[in-house]
Parts: structure tokens; sequence; C-alpha cells
């Protein structure tokens, strides 16, 4: 449909013009281009010239495109010849992969250019001094390998979204893009010669700063006051060995990505400000003292994987919405935490020095916590994938072998605990599993994917709302956990367990919490 849509529109510019191209207002065909281009006539028709070529040489005049004087878009990828000796002031699209200039030919005082795109191209320099740019909302120069420093962006001030990742030589971040006041979006990502980013930021509408893998990268600057719209920061796999405390000035700050900053230590005490933050990635930061996290009770989702930890904070049971807990390859951890009652999913693999005994206590918690607030929540599943070479002993119901019927005792059962141990014969496993009751898949929310489990031995736990499933006409659940071949050719259900999970669990739970407390 969408061809089909586009040979109508082309067909219909062609009509405005059948013998003569320069009076068309579209232009797409090498062709046509070329014999424009080559008349180095004026031509007021022409509003967009679309061209992908792989030649190496265009024989074009330099100041061809200087003589359409409407051109609005102007879109060039693949050409690697320098074919532009001055960009027309009506331009407002520039699109120009693999451009091969080392300067864009910026002579005027003023243009309309609402979007330059120069992905992977030769650029040094952007532009040389000031140019005047106030409709400039958006300016991709990705990949451009020489591009050493960021362009004066002092006359561009509605720029939106600039991407400048995998600038690999980038090591100079002009003044007027540390201070530019309606940048939303600034992208980093593997400007490996990066050092710093100036003294201190004051972007006052910036939403998102992406540094992934500015390795070079040692410091942060101070984040000013004005930064309140910042929601995203990304500063995983940087060099960093602390967060400024001015961190705290962020209070708009949604997610923080700190995986892979092995330098890390610590946390500043003023990131309790940080009272919007939901998602928080530390994992992989051998380092960091986990016990500064106690503060962060908004938390939502919090990755704490390959981490030297022996165990987690406490306070993490105090987290009162947290739903994603992610401890996989915490080699040294010994003990769970006790879970708050909004997780809903716990990952814990290659976390080969759990305690048993502990995993099975917090397990039994965990799913009557969820039995007693699932209804009031809305939620029908809380799924857990945990290192362990037996179902836990909790589990009262078990066969051998990929599959365990449970019979509705007809009490008042408000969740059913349902167990399953792995075994794979492969390092490389990983995709998403799917749980089938009495043949039939019945969960619509996506199951956890399985990370790369290794060959040791992991039980993945679900415990699901009881009247999700049951049909009253059927006494007797069959429910057996299945694998895509593709992904699973060496995975295997070595054995099944289940629970039901009653008031009496509930009330007993709330017993013992409140004999622990007196």
């Amino acid at each position: 449909m969408h061809d089909l849509i586009e040979e109508m529109g082309k067909l219909i510019v062609n009509q405005e013009s059948p013998d003569d191209a320069s009076k068309r207002s579209r232009l797409w065909c090498e062709d046509d281009i070329d014999l424009v281009l080559r008349q180095n006539k004026e031509t007021k028709a022409t509003r967009s010239i679309v061209l992908y070529d792989k030649r190496d040489e265009l024989y074009w005049n330099d100041l061809a495109f200087s003589n359409i004087c409407q051109l609005k878009l102007l879109i060039l990828n693949g050409v690697k010849s320098p074919i532009l000796c001055n960009i027309p002031c009506t331009l407002r699209v520039l699109h120009w992969s693999s451009c091969p200039m080392e300067t864009l030919p910026l002579t005027d005082e003023h243009y309309e250019l609402v979007e330059i795109d120069l992905y992977l191209s030769k650029i040094v320099h952007v532009w040389h001094g000031k140019k005047f740019l106030e409709k400039l909302k958006y300016l991709n120069l990705s990949n451009s390998h020489n591009l050493k420093q960021t362009p004066d962006l002092s006359g561009a001030p509605n720029l939106e979204t600039l991407d400048l990742s995998c600038c690999s030589e980038l090591n100079d971040i002009h003044h007027s893009l540390i201070h530019h006041k309606n940048l939303l979006e600034l992208n980093l990502i593997k400007c490996g010669s990066l050092e710093t980013l100036g003294d201190k930021l004051e972007m006052s509408s910036l939403k998102e700063l992406d540094l992934y893998e500015c390795n070079s990268l040692r410091k942060l600057p101070e984040f000013g006051e004005c930064m309140e719209q910042l929601s995203i920061l990304t500063l995983s796999c940087t060099g960093i060995t602390e967060l400024p405390t001015t961190i705290g000035n962020l209070v708009g700050l949604s997610e923080l990505d700190l995986q892979g900053c092995k330098r890390l230590t610590c946390l500043p005490d003023t990131i309790s400000g940080l009272k919007s933050l939901t998602a928080l990635d530390v994992s992989d930061c051998p380092n960091l003292l986990l016990q500064s996290l106690d503060s962060l009770s908004t938390l939502t989702s919090l990755l704490l994987s390959w981490n030297k930890c022996v165990e987690v904070p406490i306070s993490i049971h105090e987290f009162p919405r947290l739903r994603h807990l992610d401890l996989n390859d915490c080699r040294n951890l010994e003990f769970l935490p006790e879970l708050p009652s909004s997780l809903r999913e716990l990952q814990a693999s290659r976390c080969k020095s759990l305690d048993a005994s502990d995993v099975n206590d917090v397990i039994s918690k965990a799913c009557c916590a969820f039995a007693a607030s699932a209804s009031q929540d809305g939620d029908d599943v809380m799924q857990m994938l945990v290192a362990g070479e037996e179902i836990p002993s909790w589990f009262v119901h078990r066969e051998e072998g990929n599959g365990i019927t449970v019979t509705f005792p007809y009490t008042e059962t408000i969740a059913l605990a349902i167990c399953f141990r792995l075994r794979s014969k492969s390092r490389r496993i990983r995709g998403e599993p799917s749980v089938i009751c009495n043949g039939e898949e019945f969960i619509t929310e996506t199951l956890l994917a399985m990370p790369v489990i290794g060959y040791s031995p992991h039980f993945f736990l679900l415990c699901l709302r009881s009247d999700c499933f049951v049909d009253q006409s059927c006494q007797d659940y069959l429910f057996q956990m299945l694998f895509p071949n593709d992904y699973y050719g060496d995975i295997r259900v070595e054995s099944s367990g289940a629970r039901w999970v009653c008031k009496q669990d509930i009330q007993d739970l709330m017993k013992a919490g409140t004999e622990t407390a007196t």
C-alpha cells in the first residue's frame, strides 16, 4: 500500500510538467536532477530534491543549487562528491549521510533550516563561528568520526535534539551547548575521547542526556538548579568515580542508569531528594556500597546484577512501589531480602551462594504477600527466576518431570503458586517461555525472559490469582512449562511443584510478623 501511494504521488508530480523537469516541484530521478543542475539556470518551481547515489564523482556546477531559489528539501544520502559551495537560504531540511565535506558552506547570515542530518559524515567543523539558525530543531552528527568540537549553538536557540553519538574524536564541548535553554535531548553515546562536559550544566529544558560508553569521562559537571526537567540520565560504562552532590537538583529525574560504572564507590546523600526516581540501574558496579539505596523508596525497578554484595539492604522491604528486582550474577549473595508486597518480578539467576532455607522463607512470604495485595492492585501474576538445587519445601505438591496437577480445594483460596525446576546443557539459552494449563496457554502477561542460566539448576516460580483461571466446571488443573525449540533445545524441566495460597496462610504470615515485631 505504501509503494502504491508513493507511485501515485510521483505520477501527480510528473503531471505538473511532463516535458520539463525544472518546472516540477519535486525531483527524485537522477536523470531529471542531472538535467536541471546541468542547465545551471534559475528555477522557482523545484521545492525538493532527493538523490541516493553511490558514485564517487558527480560533475555538476558548484553554483547549480543556488539557482533553485525555492528549494526546501535536499536529500543527498550517499553522494560522496562535494557538490555544494553554498546552502540555499530557503532550505529547511538537509539530509546528507556520508557527506564528504569538512564544513557546511553556510555563507549567509540567516537560514530557514529546521533539520540537518549528517550521519556518517567527514565533517570536522560543522560551521565556523556563529550562524543564525533560529528555526533549527534537529541536528544529527552521529558517526562523524572526524568531528572534534561541537559547533557554536548560540545562533540556534530553538534546537531540541542534538545527536553526537559515536563521534569518536569529539573532545571539545562548546560553552554554548552546556548553557542551551531549549535543548530537549543530547546524545553522546560512545564518544570515547570525551573527557569533560564543562564545569556546570545549565540546560533548563533538557529531558534526556545519554553518555553511554563515554569511557574517558572521569568527572561529571555540576547540575544547575534549573535542570528540573531532566528525566533520563544514562551514565553506563563511563569512567566516573562519583556523582556530584548537585544531582539532587534533578528533581524530575525518573531513570538513572549507572550500569558498568566500575569505579563508582558510593551515591551522594543528596540522591534522597530525587522523589521522581522510578528506575535505577547499578548493575556491574562492583565497588558500589549498596547501603546508599536506603532512601530511594519511589523506585519501581532496581537492577543490582553483577555486584559483590553478600546481602541486599533490608530497606528494600520498605519500597512500596518496587515491582522489578534484578539480582542476576550476584555470586556472593547469601540471603534474599524480605520482598515488598508490590514486587511482581524477581530475577536471581546464577546466585550460587544463596542459602536454600532463606530462599524458602522469602518465597513463602512473597507469595502470601502477593495473594493479599494482588486483588487490590489488579495484578494477575508474580514471577521469579532463582538459582536453586531443589524446589523450595514450601511447595507441598510435587511431581517429577514437566507438569504438576493440582485439584481445586473448594476452600477460601486466593492464589496458586507454581514452581518448575530447570536445568540446561548449554550456557547460551535465553528467550521467553510459556506456561500452559490443561494444554492451553492462559497467561496473557509476558513471562520473564530467561537469561543465560548456565549449567546449574534454577527454579521458575509463578504466583497466580486463583480467580484468573479457576473454572467451576473443572476440578483438576495440569500446568506445564514450554520453551521455543529455537531457543531451548537443551533445557528441560526436571520437576514441578505447586501450592494453593489460602486466607489462613496470610493470617499465619501476619501473625508471625506481629510476633517478630513484638
